[in-house]
């Protein structure tokens, strides 16, 4: 039986086949077709099928990692959407927090970003639920009608109710939803209680509306894949990846579609976990960077830093996700002077269509990719395997046009100073998951995969003197490799409230398990065994009085039992002293939401290379490559050539399928027993 991970990019679509049993791989890449990405997903893992000879049968899992919703936000293309919530509370979204970020007070030319769901959109119900969960005002069945009838002429396809209280008491939310399921059944409808059943209004709505807004454009996406997947019978075995690093089955991740608006750059970090487990490199920052953007994210002791709560145009979304700075610098990145004459690089992006200049397919800017062609750090002739032809003349006419002839420099010069812009925006990012959070990037190694990272790998180092890179296998297909491995990953929360005392372990403990049983009946959904399930139990705690929490996790058992409430709530001291510098252990602490972490964990198949070396002489070629100050002759050698514990010194490029990797003057690069690229900057790996 056999894996399979994609990964849909801006550029490209990847897919890797994972054999279960022995670890062999097999690999595809594949252009995206503009406005088909499902036609383009299926093409994917047809080939991928073909080229391995695998059948239909043999395929027993299929993680797709997307960017539908990502895309559909950032570029407010999602569904027309409404908003139901209390009397006098539709403002709610529109009002926003008390403190404001700094560009929105201080910029007064600046519109605040709108709301997914306009005022006339936003409509009232009149009954109400107060602080302790008990009703108040009672939703009467004529308030129902008239709220079903105020949609149905809203002409919008999806609904966001959104009601005070409803993760105390959520009767008045699920009527609204069964009367609206009945009555339009074509409109998606979400409830905050189903979405995030936790405390702060703005948040809960806020997180509400981002779910309801994409639903329709994944749902329509996933419906088309479906039927792809059906005509080469393989449709029964989609899961979709989520930002949790986690996959879980079409249906119940429709039950919030928030929970995939970040799912993209996640999976390369769950590959970056999977690779510290096997390799024994366990502290790393990861640098994914793909044909649209670059993400970082920081690995400590093999584990990836994650987080709750982000924003997208000041709004936020509550959900459980690896923690993944975005910047837009990839491939694609179109590169400009602004009105003083300074290189800027992004955030814009050619994209696939019409793409960079040198992709020949009427492109007509300049981007990351024709510099990095004009440098010599990628072959004309063997882009993605030849799947995609080259033309540098038309990449040095762009930058000759736009960027070498206003500065008065050479077109290799303007090409250079882009390649050190772009890595001095790219070291931004990466000190924004260190340097900003207490780490240094030199206490870690540097590990770059999509198309573009090892290319500017050793750029951005040097930028921030770090001196060790790990490249792993296939570096530009690493993100899907990552999701053809994913666990079954689910995370339910509710808020509690409450200041915490001794006496209140088995009262959570009965909390845990109401969490426990619903995901217990998800994996039984899913087929996922008992015994390879495991729950993570933790609480958001804080001092009363304060308005942030500290995650802290309850124990490591298999979640259940009453949790040791002195023995966390110590934890909960010593981790606030090592955030804040100080702790009060005298003072009352509050419990505010608990979690559950529910992981179906599947078998991580055995990639380790062979340690034998293959008999052979190693193909090699000669091209011109730009280090320092000029063009140097450059050993261009296969990366499939290379065995376990060979070693060479720079300057060099190692040609791939998926990438390149730029080995610079002085370097030193060994191949590792799992064939992973392990360089130093500062000779002696």
């Amino acid at each position: 039986m056999v894996r399979i991970g994609i990964d849909v990019g801006g550029t490209f679509t990847d897919v890797v086949l994972v054999d279960e049993t022995s670890g062999a791989v097999q690999v595809a890449k594949v252009l995206n077709e503009p406005g088909r990405r499902y036609a383009t997903v299926v093409r994917g893992i047809s080939r991928v099928m073909e080229m391995a000879g695998v059948k239909p049968e043999e395929v027993s899992f299929i993680g797709h990692g997307t960017t539908i919703a990502t895309n559909a936000v950032i570029e407010r293309k999602g569904a027309r959407i409404a908003l139901i919530t209390n009397k006098g509370f539709r403002d709610v979204i529109e009002i926003g927090r008390f403190s404001r970020p700094a560009e929105l007070i201080y910029r007064v030319q600046m519109d605040k970003p709108s709301p997914l769901a306009p005022r006339h959109l936003r409509f009232e119900a009149d009954c109400r639920v107060n602080a302790q969960g008990q009703i108040l005002k009672a939703l009467e069945p004529t308030e129902v009608a008239r709220l079903v009838n105020q949609v149905r002429e809203s002409d919008v396809r999806a609904v966001a109710i959104c009601l005070l209280f409803s993760f105390l008491e959520p009767r008045h939310e699920q009527t609204l939803r069964d009367a609206l399921r009945q009555a339009l059944p074509n409109m998606d409808v979400l409830t905050s209680s189903d979405v995030l059943p936790e405390f702060r209004e703005f948040p809960r709505t806020s997180t509400t509306l981002f779910a309801a807004y994409v639903s329709p454009v994944l749902r329509l996406y996933i419906e088309k894949l479906m039927e792809g997947l059906r005509d080469i019978r393989v449709d029964n075995r989609l899961f979709i990846f989520q930002s949790n690093g986690g996959v879980g089955r079409p249906d119940l991740v429709m039950r919030n579609p928030a929970t995939t608006l970040l799912s993209g750059p996640a999976g390369a970090v769950v590959g970056a976990a999977n690779l510290a487990r096997v390799s024994g490199h366990m502290n790393l920052i990861t640098m994914d960077m793909g044909g649209t953007s670059l993400d970082v994210c920081l690995l400590r002791q093999g584990k990836a830093e994650a987080t709750t709560a982000r924003e997208i145009d000041y709004f936020p979304v509550v959900t459980p996700m690896l923690d993944v700075h975005t910047v837009g610098a990839g491939g694609g990145s179109i590169v400009r002077l602004d009105d003083v004459g300074r290189l800027k690089v992004g955030p814009d992006s050619a994209s696939s269509d019409p793409g960079p200049a040198c992709y020949g397919l009427g492109g007509d800017y300049v981007t990351l990719s024709d510099v990095n062609l004009v440098l010599g750090y990628i072959d004309a002739d063997d882009f993605a395997d030849g799947a995609v032809k080259l033309f540098p003349d038309r990449a040095r006419a762009v930058i000759e046009r736009d960027i070498a002839g206003p500065l008065g420099v050479s077109v290799h010069q303007a090409a250079a100073g882009i390649f050190k812009v772009a890595a001095s925006q790219m070291a931004e990012a990466i000190r924004f998951v260190s340097v900003q959070r207490g780490a240094d990037p030199r206490d870690f190694e540097l590990c770059p995969f999509g198309g573009g990272g090892p290319i500017h790998a050793f750029s951005i180092a040097e930028e921030l003197g770090m001196e060790r890179i790990l490249v792993p296998n296939n570096p530009g297909l690493f993100s899907a490799g990552g999701i053809s491995v994913a666990d079954f990953t689910h995370d339910y929360s509710r808020s509690v409230l409450k200041v915490l005392v001794v006496n209140d372990a088995q009262a959570l403990a009965n909390e845990f398990e109401t969490l426990r049983k619903r995901a217990q009946a998800d994996f039984e959904l899913e087929g996922v065994a008992a015994e390879a399930s495991r729950f993570e139990r933790s609480m958001d705690l804080r001092y009363v009085g304060q308005t942030t929490e500290i995650n802290i996790r309850v124990d490591a058992d298999t979640g259940t039992g009453a949790p040791d409430i002195a023995a966390f709530t110590a934890e909960f001291h010593r981790q606030h002293e090592a955030v804040y510098t100080y702790s009060v252990p005298g003072e009352p602490v509050e419990l505010v939401n608990i979690r559950l972490r529910a992981i179906g964990a599947v078998a991580k198949p055995n990639l380790l290379a062979d340690r034998t070396k293959k008999q052979g002489a190693r193909l090699e070629a000669v091209r011109d490559a730009w280090f320092g100050d000029r063009m140097v002759p450059t050993r261009v050698i296969r990366r499939e050539s290379l065995e376990p514990e060979d070693r060479m010194l720079g300057p060099a490029i190692i040609q791939e399928l998926s990438s390149a990797t730029v080995l610079p003057p002085g370097a030193e690069l060994v191949v590792d027993t799992h064939r992973n690229l392990l360089i130093s900057l500062k000779r002696g790996y």
